[in-house]
């Protein structure tokens, strides 16, 4: 997930459309944007404004003026803008093409080609480095895919060992983009490029840094600023969801015994398995992504089993054959397998609040919730502290 941020946010840009609005003096300052660029030949361009309302990366866009570029490309917009303003000029019948301005007061000039990824733009420093920063993330970005792909390509004459390594480098690849993203928004003077570089990265992944770098902005109160109010109410709305999350989380807490049947009928306890690190692992037979990372489970059960850990699987199937012919196809070794083939009816699925699965919770040899809703690498590092390599 990590690595398709950059391409959410980019690929928003030329997805979203909206109406057009007046470019009349409604105060704030003028700005002219002139442009000579191949290939927009008699074009008809459109300049829009862009704010960021979703914590999904989505911008939202506001069409405030349209030109018809001459026969030779070459075009005009002026008019006035509140505040400095991300903007984009896109092709009304292409919108794959695209530039990004920051403006507010400024003369630009923009001249190239729709052919060549990186316009001269003169006359606007905050332009310039805001085009400077998304390179920036295109180059990291296309490494890490490039490097994934070459390691997925060639996994199979790699061997296991070496693709660990080569997926640990490609993990710290992934680590210095996001690294560089929060350095530029550390350092950036402009505010509204500040709020680019924190539109890379993820609420869900990455929250406290997000809080972190919009502490300052968020204190200034300029409730008259557009970029300033989504942001502060991006912050708080999430704050809120990490807050009944918390609230409704089972760490630190003893897990909620269960008691259910294996495959014979027999009933297996899960505080029967105390006295071990215990997944406690929600899944089924339908359920896509639980059979992709069961492969994954599977490794680190072989692993660690001889050092004190094990897997409850709890599955939400309705249908005994498809759980059994899933826990023969994936390989599950570990023993307790179980399941009351009510599907979403499970008892046990609504004690743990579970709505959606893949779901898990890691439980410690006293039966304590140490860490929910893990994936398999996450998983790996918490045993590999706890059981040692």
């Amino acid at each position: 997930m990590k690595k398709q941020t950059l391409f959410i946010l980019i690929a928003a840009i030329w997805l979203m459309t909206a109406g057009i609005t007046s470019c009349t003096n409604n105060g704030g300052k003028t700005f002219t944007v002139e442009g000579s660029i191949g290939g927009l030949e008699n074009a008809t361009l459109l300049l829009e404004t862009m704010t960021f309302p979703n914590m999904n990366g989505t911008p939202a866009f506001t069409a405030i003026d349209t030109v018809t570029a001459d026969p030779d490309g070459n075009f005009i917009f002026s008019g006035h803008l509140r505040e400095r303003s991300i903007c984009r000029i896109k092709m009304e019948n292409n919108p794959r093409y695209y530039l990004l301005l920051n403006i507010y007061d400024e003369k630009l000039h923009i001249s190239g080609s729709t052919n060549d990824p990186k316009p001269l733009f003169e006359g606007s420093t905050a332009t310039l480095v805001l085009n400077g920063f998304i390179d920036e993330l295109r180059n990291k970005n296309m490494e890490i895919i490039d490097f994934s792909n070459n390691v997925l390509s060639q996994s199979a004459v790699l061997g296991d060992s070496l693709t660990a390594v080569m997926n640990d480098r490609k993990d710290a690849m992934i680590d210095s983009f996001y690294a560089y993203v929060a350095n530029f928004a550390d350092t950036t003077k402009e505010l509204t490029n500040k709020i680019v570089a924190l539109e890379n990265l993820l609420y869900d992944r990455q929250f406290e840094i997000i809080k972190e770098k919009a502490a300052p902005i968020i204190a200034t109160g300029d409730t008259s600023n557009v970029y300033v109010r989504e942001l502060t109410s991006k912050v708080n709305r999430y704050q809120q969801i990490m807050d009944e999350e918390a609230a409704n989380s089972f760490l630190g807490k003893t897990a909620t015994d269960l008691n259910l049947p294996d495959p014979d009928g027999k009933p297996i306890q899960l505080s029967s398995l105390r006295g071990k690190y215990v997944l406690l692992d929600f899944w089924a037979s339908w359920c896509a992504p639980c059979r992709k990372e069961n492969p994954n489970l599977v490794a680190l059960y072989e692993q660690y089993k001889d050092k004190g850990f094990t897997v409850y699987s709890v599955s939400l199937d309705d249908n005994r054959d498809a759980w059994m012919q899933a826990i023969r196809s994936d390989k599950l070794s570990w023993p307790s397998h179980v399941s009351q083939l009510q599907k979403w009816n499970s008892s046990a699925a609504a004690a743990y609040n579970v709505t959606g699965i893949p779901a898990s919770f890691l439980l410690d040899t006293n039966g304590v919730v140490i860490a929910e809703n893990i994936r398999s690498e996450q998983l790996s590092q918490i045993l590999a502290g706890l059981l040692g390599e």
